[in-house]
């Protein structure tokens, strides 16, 4: 009986290296592919025409990607919204009537990406464009729940006059997790008819482009080119790279030669071709999980000589914020006067400074406020509707400690 279960594990363990050969031999052969491809890339690239697009010159992050898109659904002509009706009512298929609606500043109201706020409605639109960007679930509930309790609890609006719109890259659904508050309640089924999810690739750059822009008039230039330019942004190669179709005609044939797959019936094809997308997908899987731990070193090496630094200045420093646990070991704060904490973190939409006050039954100070705004002026600033805290996200990263140490020494 041991001498069969011994052979079974043998056998077991045999298999097992067997398939990791196999992947690494797989792994292989999709990086001499990639290594190829890339080589017929850079040789059709320099034979495309000089290009220039200002946005992507700017490294658009998911903020300003809810920046563009507020802007242009703020656009009103003869006491109309043209934009935000046509996406309201036939992108997004929600019955309200637009009376006088406020697009609040982006990333404000309990940082909710564009806010939308009329007599009778609010419409929420959580942006999640850039790659893989997850829903931020934490203590406090589901991405989703947290800014429907916030219209609710802060802004009086009743569960039924709000709509919620999620915008991916690629057509996906928000996970349930986004729907729980912290009490595990969802609201998911309360949404039903006022919920829509509408991805940028299927719904809102065609929408741009076949819509939208052939409706501006040539006359209206900063905003016709702005369209021009966004829609040519997601055209590129750092969306879903539509821009040179002669060059992906090139590329294309190479791949079809490289896989064998000409003189095949289409149904042997379509196999190939999904088989070879799925060893991408793993190999993917396995360098975003590689990047993720370099960049769990990179920022703990990061907030750490903060922490160095601030101390070295006898500043009474903290690496975990007392109200915010969960930021550790991405956070760095100093605790001020007046159970108060001005502290750096970083999330999924990047880093971030934040004051706020450690006794829930206290507001921020109006001289703190004040004092966080001078330092700041040129980034976006979100205020909590309680009054509790005041942040904003960092477009630079570089000026983020020398700012923190500006308030603090402001604040003495």
């Amino acid at each position: 009986m041991e001498e069969l279960e011994l052979k079974e594990f043998e056998n077991a363990i045999n298999f097992s290296n067997l398939l990791e050969n196999e992947s690494r031999e797989n792994f292989q052969d999709l990086f001499d592919f990639l290594a190829n491809f890339k080589i017929i890339y850079e040789n059709e690239k320099k034979n495309l025409p000089y290009h220039i697009n200002v946005i992507d010159e700017l490294y658009a992050d998911e903020n300003a990607h809810s920046r563009i898109f507020a802007k242009l659904l703020r656009y009103e002509e003869n006491n109309k919204y043209p934009f935000l009706e046509n996406f309201l009512h036939d992108v997004c298929n929600f019955k309200v009537e637009i009376k006088k609606p406020e697009i609040k500043k982006v990333d404000s109201c309990g940082r909710i990406d564009i806010p939308i706020f009329d007599e009778q409605y609010v419409v929420v639109i959580e942006n999640k464009v850039t790659d893989k960007a997850p829903d931020q679930n934490n203590q406090d509930g589901g991405q989703l729940a947290r800014y429907i309790e916030t219209i609710k609890n802060c802004y009086g609006r009743k569960l039924e006059d709000i709509f919620v719109v999620y915008t991916p890259k690629y057509t996906r659904e928000p996970s349930d997790e986004c729907w729980r508050n912290k009490d595990d309640f969802s609201y998911k089924d309360d949404f039903e008819d006022r919920f829509c999810s509408i991805s940028y690739k299927d719904e809102i750059y065609p929408w741009l482009k076949n819509i939208i822009l052939p409706t501006i008039e040539v006359q209206n230039t900063f905003l016709r080119s702005a369209v021009e330019q966004y829609v040519d942004y997601l055209e590129g190669e750092n969306m879903y790279s539509l821009r040179n179709k002669k060059m992906n005609m090139i590329l294309q044939k190479f791949i079809r030669e490289k896989l064998g797959i000409n003189e095949i019936d289409i149904e042997t094809a379509l196999e190939i071709v999904s088989e070879k997308i799925q060893e991408m997908e793993s190999a993917l899987a396995q360098l975003d999980s590689l990047r993720n731990e370099i960049q769990i070193e990179i920022d703990e090496k990061y907030f750490l000589k903060c922490y160095t630094e601030l101390k070295e200045i006898n500043l009474n420093a903290v690496r975990k914020i007392d109200c915010y646990p969960n930021y550790y070991p991405r956070s760095v704060g100093v605790k001020l006067i007046n159970e108060l904490t001005i502290w750096l973190g970083k999330d999924n939409k990047g880093l971030f400074c934040q004051i706020n006050t450690n006794d829930k039954d206290k507001k921020l100070p109006q001289k703190a406020k004040q004092k966080f705004k001078e330092v700041f002026s040129n980034e976006n600033i979100g205020e909590g509707k309680n009054g509790f805290q005041i942040w904003t996200y960092l477009e630079n990263s570089n000026n983020a400690l020398t700012n923190l140490k500006e308030f603090c020494e402001k604040m003495k």
